[in-house]
């Protein structure tokens, strides 16, 4: 059913009026006319009602037509105007048209009549059409979206400036080409298929899809289509019309989103999500990491608040401390004893923090951080028992050692009072060293393989020191090093007296080691000393073992002329502590 059309007539002769409504009631589906007898009753009226057309006669009191067309114009200059007189002359005719009437008729019979409803039809008709326009284009003027027209060929008949600055083109480069344009070969085909989709009697009306729009200069502009077809008759297609979206932003942003997820997902810790809006702030998302970490789907895992993990062996303690920190709405970090799906236990340090709205703070989810430290709890109690160890063995060393070194300490005090003898001396000297290994035997059990502070050693200083400390028998020692190493004098006193005291009492032997400028953390490396006779340890029964101590290019050797150390006992020979037979 048609719009109906509001026409208002002016006419100082009512008989006119009756008779042109009628005819207009006759002729056009669907009016409504409104009848008016003078010029300003009709200017009033047009003020306060909406028309699509004014008919007026030219002689009528007080206004003719013509001056209530210009009158007009002033307020509603778009409201077609036709001019309906009896006094019809070609001067009127004339000024009529050179006003810019929409139509102008002079009064007689019945044709008169119905050419003059049907024009008025069209007039209102056109006037419709051109309000509806103009409130689409301020529409789509206040968006500023790229608007474009193709017509039945597929040639642009139509863009606007948005379009224009979109693509780079100006608007008559675009005019009159094809969409291959700003499109490559398979985004022309998509919009074809496209559009042939709406034409089908079954498709839909408007057609969405995603394009990439290839400006004049620059990369490829991601924007989303909005194409719908002309209305068009019958089978004569018009052509179509579209709106472009910049979506770079949009793909922007989900491409950042994308990146996210699959970093939430490849995660080496468990990640959850959570909503403090529902009730019972519920797991909103979980990923493969807590997935494998609890043995939970994510079926069974979101919708409900992660406490599902904790057992009957969870320290309140902890989950409290969490509870605090969410009412808080401040971040937190736990150590708790938690259950998997398979009732295995496993430690889990777990760290929350809350997700805040950037306008005004509020929380509106919260992200947690689950990782399983079950080795390192497992490390950290074998490390503690192990330090119990190491602490009931220095308690012995302290005590059970100490107590049988100070009375032989004392003895050998008293000894000296009642007689002289050099070996006395030596006795005290072996005391006193025993002492100091005790005490960096106690120092090694209580602080772990820790090393002094390095200091300037000379090397043949604590040769000779060392050698004096050691029960050399008729050995011969042979210093040939100067150099002074960075050292912790105690430990590398500790590898000359261990190394010398090898070589004597195997006869035969021959132990060699090399350091750089310092000794670091009690550690050694040994290195044979490049002398052939010496290496091989060739001697013979005739003459008591040589021990030597030289320089290296980068550190230093300790060697004797016995055979050597067997080689299957080598490669542990410098443990902390250790002990080997070289036999």
């Amino acid at each position: 059913m048609s719009e109906r059309i509001d026409v208002l007539h002016v006419d100082d002769d009512p008989s006119v009026l009756d008779l042109a409504e009628a005819y207009f009631e006759r002729e056009l589906e669907s009016v409504s006319v409104t009848s008016v007898t003078d010029p300003e009753t009709a200017l009033e009226r047009i003020d306060g009602e909406s028309f699509d057309c004014l008919v007026s006669d030219y002689d009528m009191p007080g206004m003719n037509g013509l001056s209530l067309f210009e009158a007009l114009r002033e307020d509603h200059p778009k409201v077609p105007f036709v001019l309906y007189t009896g006094k019809g002359s070609e001067e009127i005719a004339s000024r009529a048209i050179n006003a810019g009437v929409t139509g102008y008729f002079q009064k007689g019979g019945p044709e008169q009549l119905q050419r003059l409803a049907n024009r008025v039809d069209q007039a209102a008709t056109e006037y419709r059409t051109q309000q509806a326009a103009e409130r689409y284009s301020t529409v789509l003027k206040a968006l500023g979206y790229p608007i474009y027209v193709v017509d039945e060929t597929g040639t642009f008949e139509y863009v606007n400036e948005p379009f224009a600055e979109l693509t780079g083109y100006d608007r008559e480069e675009i005019i009159g080409s094809k969409p291959g344009l700003i499109k490559d070969d398979p985004a022309v085909r998509e919009a074809e298929e496209r559009l042939g989709s709406i034409l089908s009697s079954s498709g839909p009306d408007l057609q969405r899809f995603r394009v990439d729009i290839i400006p004049k200069e620059g990369d490829p502009i991601p924007c989303r289509d909005h194409m719908a077809v002309l209305p068009y008759e019958g089978e004569e297609f018009d052509g179509s019309v579209g709106i472009l979206r910049n979506i770079s932003e949009e793909v922007k942003e989900r491409e950042e989103f994308q990146t996210k997820r699959r970093a939430l997902e490849e995660a080496p810790v468990g990640i959850t999500i959570t909503d403090p809006t529902l009730p019972d702030n519920p797991m909103t998302y979980v990923n493969d990491e807590f997935v494998e970490m609890t043995g939970y789907g994510r079926d069974e895992a979101i919708g409900v608040n992660c406490r599902f993990l904790q057992g009957p062996d969870t320290d309140e303690e902890p989950v409290q401390r969490l509870r605090e920190a969410i009412d808080a709405e401040v971040p937190a970090t736990v150590e708790l004893l938690n259950y998997r799906k398979d009732g295995t236990e496993f430690w889990n340090r777990v760290s929350v923090a809350p997700i805040r709205e950037e306008d005004d703070g509020d929380v509106t989810g919260w992200v947690g951080f689950q990782e399983d430290i079950t080795a390192f709890k497992e490390r950290e109690a074998a490390l503690r028992r192990q330090n119990e160890r190491l602490d009931e063995f220095a308690g012995i060393v302290s005590h059970d050692l100490r107590n049988p070194l100070n009375v032989a300490q004392g003895r050998v005090d008293l000894a000296r009072a009642a007689t002289d003898s050099e070996h006395l001396d030596a006795a005290a000297d072996a005391l006193d060293r025993m002492e100091s290994i005790v005490e960096h035997t106690l120092t090694l059990a209580r602080e772990g393989e820790s090393v002094g502070d390095p200091e300037p050693v000379e090397l043949a200083e604590i040769a000779a020191d060392s050698w004096e400390t050691v029960d050399t028998g008729d050995a011969v020692l042979e210093v040939l090093a100067d150099r002074t190493v960075s050292a912790d004098p105690a430990r590398l006193r500790n590898l000359f007296e261990n190394l010398m005291r090898n070589s004597v009492e195997h006869g035969s032997t021959s132990n060699r080691t090399q350091s750089g400028d310092s000794v670091e953390h009690g550690s050694t490396s040994g290195r044979t000393k490049p002398d052939d006779s010496l290496a091989h340890g060739q001697t013979t029964d005739s003459h008591s073992v040589t021990v030597h101590v030289g320089d290296l290019e980068d550190g230093f050797y300790l060697a004797d002329d016995g055979p050597g150390v067997p080689e299957e006992v080598r490669d542990g020979l410098f443990g902390t502590g250790k002990e080997r037979d070289r036999g």
